[in-house]
C-alpha cells in the first residue's frame, strides 16, 4: 500500500475534498449553533426537545440524501464516458424524485408525529415543545433534499466549489435568521425552527442560479428530459439499496434516542450534544472519502482499476490521519468542548463520563467511511446495503444487552461495535471485488 501513496493523487483528492469539507461543515456548524442556543435556555427540556425533534426530521435528510451516493457515482461514470446529456438527465431525475418524496412526507406528517409520540412517550413539557418545533421544521424538507441531491450531482462533475458556495449561503443565512428569531424575538425553540426553514428556502433559490451557470460552463443546453426507463430502473435499484442502507443507519440513531429517552431527559440532552460533536468529525473525515468517490467512479467507468486502487489508498491515508486528529481533540479537549456547548451543570457532569468513549469513534469509523466512498463511486450499492444491515444488527444486540448492565455507557460502547463491524464487513467485500476484476495498467 505504501508504494501507491503519492503526493500527486493526494493533492488531487484534497483539491475536491477541501472545498467539499468546508461546505459540508456548515451542516454540523448549524447543528452545533442550534445546540448552543437550546443549551443556554432555561433548562435541559429545550435541549432534549431539540434532540427529540431532530431524531424525527433528520433521518429523512440522511435517508433520502443517501441516494446522493448513487447520484455522485452515476454522474461521475457518465462524465468519464463524456455523456453530457446524461449528466443533465441525472440531475432532472434526482430532483424530481426528491420533490415526490417531500410531498409524501408532508402529506403524512401528522401520522408520523403520532407514531413517534406513541413510541417515545415523552413527558408533556418536552412533547409540546417538540411538536411546535417539528410542525415548523418539516416545511423545509423539500428544499433540503433538493440541496443535498444537487450537491451530490455537483460532486459527480467535480465542482466542489459550487457545493461550498451553496452550503455557505445556507449556513450564513441560518446564523442571521437564528439571531433575529431567538435573540431579538426570543422565540426559543420555534425560533430555531423558523431559522432553519427560511435558510433552506433561500438556499434553494441560490442553488437554481448555480445550476444554470454550471450548465453554461459545461456547454450543456438545458432541457426537460429524464433518464431512460432502463437507466431509471438501474438507478432506482441503487436508490433502493442506499435507502435501506441509510434507513438502517438512521435506525441506529433513532434507537439510541429511544434508549437515551428511557434513561432520562439529562441523558437525552447529553446524547444530542454528542451527536453534534460527532457529526463535525464525521463530515470532515468524509471529505477525502467523497473527494475520491468521483475519481473512483471515473476510473471504474474507464476500466482503469490500477488508478482506482491508487486513488482509494491515498484517500484512505488522508481519512485515517483526519480521524486520528479528531480522536485526539475529543480525548484531550472533550470537557472544554462540552462546556462550550452548554452551561447546564447536570448535562455537563453527565457528558464528562462518556467523552473518552466518544473519542474513539472517529478513528474506528474512518475505515468504513473510505470504503463507502469507493463503493458509491463504483455503484456497488448492494454490498453497502448488506454490510449496513449486519452492522446494525450487531449494534441493536449490543445496545440492548450492555445498557442493561452499564446504563448509558452501553449506548456508546454499542456505537464502537457498530463502527468496527462496518469496517470489517466492507473490507471483506472490497477484497472480493478486487480479486474478481482484472487490473488494467
Amino acid at each position: 500500500m505504501i508504494t501507491d501513496i503519492n503526493t500527486k493523487d493526494t493533492k488531487l483528492i484534497w483539491k475536491i475534498a477541501f472545498p467539499f469539507i468546508l461546505g459540508s461543515l456548515w451542516q454540523p456548524v448549524i447543528g452545533i449553533l442550534n445546540t448552543y442556543v437550546a443549551g443556554h435556555l432555561e433548562n435541559e427540556n429545550f435541549l432534549a426537545s431539540l434532540a427529540y425533534g431532530n431524531s424525527i426530521i433528520h433521518p429523512f435528510y440522511w435517508i433520502f440524501g443517501s441516494v446522493g451516493m448513487a447520484i455522485t457515482g452515476f454522474t461521475s461514470q457518465k462524465k468519464g464516458l463524456n455523456e453530457k446529456n446524461k449528466i443533465l438527465k441525472i440531475l432532472n431525475t434526482s430532483i424530481t424524485f426528491m420533490i415526490i418524496a417531500s410531498i409524501i412526507i408532508i402529506i403524512f406528517q401528522s401520522s408520523l408525529w403520532n407514531l413517534y409520540s406513541y413510541i417515545y412517550d415523552q413527558n408533556p413539557i418536552i412533547e409540546n415543545l417538540t411538536k411546535d418545533y417539528y410542525s415548523i421544521s418539516i416545511l423545509g424538507i423539500a428544499p433540503q433534499l433538493i440541496i443535498v441531491s444537487s450537491s451530490s450531482w455537483f460532486l459527480g462533475i467535480k465542482k466542489p466549489k459550487k457545493i461550498f458556495q451553496i452550503w455557505s449561503v445556507l449556513g450564513i443565512s441560518h446564523i442571521l435568521s437564528i439571531y433575529i428569531f431567538t435573540y431579538h424575538y426570543d422565540l426559543k425553540l420555534t425560533g430555531i425552527a423558523y431559522s432553519t426553514v427560511i435558510s433552506q428556502w433561500l438556499t434553494l433559490v441560490f442553488l437554481i442560479f448555480q445550476v444554470v451557470i454550471t450548465l453554461k460552463d459545461l456547454k450543456i443546453k438545458f432541457f426537460i428530459g429524464f433518464l431512460s426507463k432502463l437507466e431509471i430502473l438501474f438507478l432506482g435499484k441503487s436508490f433502493l439499496n442506499l435507502f435501506v442502507r441509510t434507513f438502517m443507519l438512521q435506525s441506529i440513531y433513532i434507537v439510541g434516542t429511544y434508549v437515551s429517552t428511557n434513561l432520562g431527559s439529562t441523558i437525552l440532552a447529553t446524547y444530542g450534544l454528542f451527536l453534534q460533536m460527532i457529526s463535525v468529525s464525521y463530515l470532515t473525515i468524509d471529505g477525502p472519502t467523497l473527494g475520491s468517490s468521483p475519481l473512483i467512479g471515473e476510473s471504474f467507468a474507464e476500466k482503469n482499476i490500477y488508478r482506482l486502487k491508487k486513488i482509494y489508498k491515498n484517500a484512505f491515508l488522508s481519512g485515517i490521519m483526519t480521524a486520528l486528529l479528531f480522536s485526539l481533540i475529543f480525548l484531550i479537549f472533550g470537557n472544554h468542548l462540552i462546556n462550550a456547548l452548554t452551561d447546564i451543570e447536570s448535562v455537563r457532569m453527565e457528558s464528562y463520563k462518556y467523552i473518552y468513549l466518544v473519542g474513539f469513534l472517529p478513528i474506528l469509523s474512518a475505515w468504513s467511511f473510505q470504503l463507502d466512498g469507493a463503493f458509491s463511486g463504483m455503484l456497488k450499492t448492494k454490498e453497502m446495503r448488506d454490510t449496513m444491515i449486519i452492522s446494525a444488527i450487531v449494534y441493536f444486540i449490543a445496545i440492548f444487552s450492555i445498557t442493561n448492565f452499564w446504563g448509558n455507557y452501553g449506548v456508546w460502547i454499542a456505537y464502537l461495535f457498530f463502527a468496527l463491524t462496518r469496517g470489517i464487513s466492507l473490507n471483506y467485500h472490497m477484497n472480493k471485488i478486487l480479486n474478481k476484476i482484472q487490473i488494467n495498467e
